[in-house]
This record gives structure tokens, sequence and C-alpha cells, in this order.
């Protein structure tokens, strides 16, 4: 049984959504122990980098109904130049701030779209944006987390099991 939300899934549409925004101008995954380090060389800014995925299961009031809340988190940042340079930092923590509430808006739109893969999944009020930096080479942005909510059928499929 294909699943409506998956991790792969996900991960097209953070690249679908660095694609095609003309602001930003590369995307890419990162691993946690990287922001202590340099920013990968070859990736153009402003950036959309997918931070991590998780899910929570649950079932409504009256156990009838199973959901798959999937919880995404991805930062939108830009170099701010020199350490200290604060009339830098703040162009650049207004411009991704832009930025990251195109890619909300661009959420709802597909939220409403029932050809997208995004249809009715996209709440507006799980929604969270949040400041980051500096981190890399004194790179700043957005940390913008969402839900996406579908409903998950826990259908048991018993040729998936041995006796």
């Amino acid at each position: 049984m294909e699943r409506k939300i998956d991790p792969d899934k996900i991960l097209q549409l953070h690249e679908t959504i660095a694609n095609r925004h003309k602001g930003i101008n590369g995307f890419y995954r990162f691993n946690l122990k990287e922001i202590e380090g340099q920013f990968r060389k070859g990736v153009k800014t402003p950036a959309l980098l997918l931070l991590s995925h998780s899910s929570a299961l649950n079932t409504n009031a009256n156990k009838t109904a199973n959901f798959n809340t999937h919880f995404v988190s991805l930062l939108i940042i830009d170099f701010a130049g020199k350490p200290n340079d604060f009339t830098k930092e703040n162009i650049v923590l207004n411009e991704t701030y832009y930025l990251a509430l195109d890619v909300v808006s661009y959420l709802k739109k597909e939220h409403a779209d029932e050809t997208s893969f995004l249809y009715s999944l996209f709440e507006i009020s799980s929604v969270s944006i949040e400041k980051v930096g500096p981190i890399f080479d004194n790179m700043f942005g957005w940390n913008l987390i969402f839900s996406l909510k579908n409903q998950e059928p826990f259908c048991f499929e018993p040729d998936k099991w041995e006796d």
C-alpha cells in the first residue's frame, strides 16, 4: 500500500520549492554535525536546507480514524558577511524572513489544489518561524517548522508477515 506522505515525498516537495522560487538559489539536506563547521562549497545562497522530518501517530476521540502527523523543519539561510556586521545581518534576516513567508504561501496554495500532493494536508496554524544564526560561516535566517496531517488507515497486510 502506498502511503500518502513518506520521507521521499517530503524531500521532493522541498526540492521543488527551492527550484521553483526565484529567490532561493540552493537546496540540500544536511547533517546536524555540519552546523559547527563551514557551509558546503558550491551551494548557492539564499539556500533552503531540509533540517529534519519526524512523525507522530494518533487517533480521533471515538477511535474511528488514525492520523499520522509529519513535522517538518527547514532552514532558509544566507551569508551575513563578516561577523558583527549587524546592518548586513538585519538585511539577511529580513530577506530570508520574506522567503519563509513565501514558502508558507506556496504550501497554503498547494493545500487548496486537489491535484497536489499537499491537498488538505497542510494547516497554517501548525507553522512557526524561528530565527537561526550565526551558523556555518556567519549565516543567518529562519527555521520554518510546520506539520502535514493525513489519515493513516493502518490496514494489516497478512501477506507481509510469516505465520
